[in-house]
């Protein structure tokens, strides 16, 4: 009942001081707020730039390539990738390759 008691008051309100129907009032309420978010989006600021990602710090220059000849089975467990200043180095069928800069032996505790 204080609801209905409500909406009428607001009704007669309404009509008596805009001389409009509350459908017209509430109509001309919407217009007046789409038009200002509209005109409001227009004078709006441009949004700020994209921040450019930041470029990594510059890796430390790959050691250059070793020259090994004969090497045992005892040597080439030295190049391991245990000690980080060594290159990495895996033996396939009697050929030595180094690794360093490649991702296959990463994650492989033996790479020969």
């Amino acid at each position: 009942m204080a609801v209905a008691e409500l909406w009428e008051t607001l009704k007669q309100a309404i009509l008596a001081y805009t001389g409009l129907s509350p459908t017209a009032f509430f109509t001309a309420v919407a217009v007046a707020a789409a038009l200002y978010h509209v005109v409001s989006g227009i004078f709006a600021p441009p949004p700020p730039p994209r921040q450019r990602p930041r470029e990594e710090p510059e890796a430390e220059p790959l050691p250059p390539p070793v020259q090994l000849g004969e090497v045992d089975e005892e040597e080439l467990r030295q190049y391991d990738g245990s000690d980080p200043k060594k290159p990495l180095l895996m033996a396939i069928k009697g050929q030595i390759y180094d690794v360093t800069q490649s991702s296959i032996c990463v994650n492989l505790l033996l790479c020969w």
